[in-house]
């Protein structure tokens, strides 16, 4: 089973229902906000969707803000809420087109999107592109915490097919992550924790800021 274009082929099924369902910011953001730049930063957002972090970003200060997202049909509603934005479609498992440095990087609701092989490399690439105390915004979807399961298909080592039925019926692939596997990827990185917790009832979010030498 290819999971990336399981993935692909999910999001260009459901894009119009899953952009509607994301309208509205994640409460877990809000802890960001005092650990960011007074001034104007650079944001740049992996798995962007519909640009709805650049939108909750830039009501809280001047941001310059590149996004990434594989789905062009999302990628059209961010330019529309965000005309000023860098937009890229791409795969973020090919090599990234962006060779700047930013101020924060975020990488939300996408990692347990990545197959197992590219999962070290993608918070590598991401740390690569941050400024010296740049910030590295994480998050990991927990859907274990869902009262009805969503999982259609063990695929074994914490690997499912999770379903879809707002407006239509889908099937995506999505990992569990434990721990310390978390621990795992992040021992290689000059990073340190400033924060972990969880919020928005299924999302583990971590802030994590280079480490000075």
């Amino acid at each position: 089973m290819n999971l990336n274009k399981l993935n692909e082929k999910f999001y260009l099924k459901t894009q119009e229902y899953f952009n509607t369902s994301r309208q509205f910011y994640w409460s877990g953001w809000k802890k960001l906000i005092p650990f960011l730049p007074k001034t104007k930063i650079r944001v740049l957002d992996l798995g962007c969707g519909n640009g709805r972090l650049g939108k909750f970003l830039s009501e809280k200060g001047k941001i310059e803000y590149t996004g990434v997202d594989n789905n062009q049909y999302l990628l059209d509603k961010a330019k529309n809420t965000l005309p000023k934005a860098k937009l890229y479609k791409h795969d973020l498992l090919q090599p990234w087109p962006i060779k700047e440095k930013f101020d924060l990087v975020a990488i939300l609701g996408v990692m347990h999107h990545i197959p197992k092989e590219n999962r070290a490399e993608i918070l590598k690439q991401a740390t690569i592109r941050l400024k010296p105390k740049g910030i590295l915004f994480l998050s990991f979807w927990e859907f274990n915490r869902f009262k009805k399961s969503k999982i259609v298909k063990d695929l074994g080592k914490n690997d499912y097919v999770l379903d879809w039925h707002m407006g239509i019926k889908a099937k995506r692939f999505c990992h569990l992550y434990t721990n310390p596997e978390i621990k795992t990827l992040l021992k290689p990185l000059n990073l340190e924790i400033l924060d972990d917790y969880t919020a928005d009832k299924f999302n583990r979010y971590l802030i994590l800021k280079v480490k000075l030498l």
